[in-house]
């Protein structure tokens, strides 16, 4: 355990000047403090099939970013250390150190877990186990991989389907509905209860829906999570990409991503082929689910908007009438253009 310190006011130095030198000293044995600690200051937030495997194994090319290893010395993608509630977290902080033991110092300690935007305990977890170890949060960078909701459900039914997982013996509708009715039952609960802001009605779902691996709809709820994590980092520790910029635009967005990590040499940054093109066909989808996911296009909109520095691409936010024009075109075998591929303008 590292404590924080403070000066007690009887000893508090009384010359301006040797008060910023030992400021100064402190702001330096806290930075250091984050370094002899080794624990991961670099995340990466996504959710099932939104590229985050493919991000991860790019991210580690880079001799300047460090994954945490297993016993063998192989690359941990996904070690969950802070999705457990807070006092079993509290534990792994000591397993992390051990994994992270081989990374340089200078090295950026790379955590890849995909399921922390389901998970409203993570953020908080990390702000408060960070802060408990006199480590400062604002230290950390995340990056987000972002999919259109609806494509993104439907690819990642597929793969349920391909891989007979539990939940996936219905219909892609049938399963969409299923969802929306248990996540407007779950709200409908919190609201009853006095919880009626969006993000904390999310925060209270998202410990009720506990297999994100086999869900379709509320993964897709990225824009209510990073209002979530914004409550508790900076913006502009963030930076989100839409992954058909990921795929098709990566010598702008591998620069980016150096820049945002504070990476000497951008040029190691290889895009990794560990997946492909997100091109989906959808189904025949029934307007009053496209309706549904509607209300996520208005919010990613209003949260570009807001806080545009955190966005690699500045997004227009689409119509309904665009997202039911991006299904036929999808169903005729077009590629669908609805978050992943809007015009905008390029951040930095």
């Amino acid at each position: 355990h590292v404590p924080s310190w403070s000066w007690p006011s009887a000893v508090t130095p009384r010359s301006p000047m040797l008060w910023t030198v030992l400021v100064s000293a402190a702001l330096s044995v806290r930075a250091t403090e984050f370094e002899y600690l080794k624990v991961a200051n670099t995340f990466v937030i996504g959710v099932s099939s939104c590229g985050t495997s493919s991000l991860f194994e790019t991210l580690v090319k880079s001799p300047e970013i460090c994954a945490p290893k297993d016993e063998f010395g192989n690359n941990i993608k996904a070690p969950d250390s802070f999705s457990l509630p807070w006092f079993w977290t509290r534990q792994k902080i000591d397993d992390m150190k051990e994994k992270f033991s081989s990374c340089r110092w200078d090295q950026r300690r790379l955590d890849s877990t995909e399921t922390y935007s389901t998970k409203a305990v993570v953020p908080q977890n990390i702000h408060v186990l960070y802060n408990e170890y006199g480590l400062d949060p604002g230290q950390i960078k995340f990056i987000m991989l972002i999919r259109d909701p609806l494509e993104r459900a439907y690819s990642w039914y597929k793969n349920g389907v391909n891989k007979k997982l539990s939940g996936f013996n219905v219909t892609f509708e049938e399963k969409i509905e299923m969802e929306i009715k248990q996540l407007n039952s779950c709200q409908s609960y919190a609201k009853s209860h006095g919880i009626t802001e969006d993000v904390h009605v999310w925060a209270h779902c998202s410990e009720k829906f506990l297999n994100h691996d086999r869900e379709l709809v509320f993964p897709g709820m990225m824009a209510t999570a990073l209002k979530y994590y914004f409550m508790f980092f900076d913006p502009r520790q963030f930076l989100i990409i839409p992954l058909q910029e990921y795929h098709d635009n990566f010598a702008a967005v591998g620069k980016r991503i150096a820049k945002h990590l504070n990476l000497k040499d951008d040029t190691a940054l290889k895009q990794d082929s560990y997946e492909t093109k997100p091109e989906i066909q959808l189904p025949a989808i029934p307007e009053s689910l496209l309706h549904s996911f509607q209300t996520e296009y208005t919010q990613m909109a209003e949260l570009v908007k807001k806080t545009p520095s955190a966005f690699f691409r500045v997004m227009e936010q689409p119509s309904f009438h665009a997202i039911k024009e991006s299904v036929n075109a999808s169903r005729s075998g077009r590629q669908p253009k609805l978050l992943s591929n809007q015009q905008g303008i390029l951040e930095n």
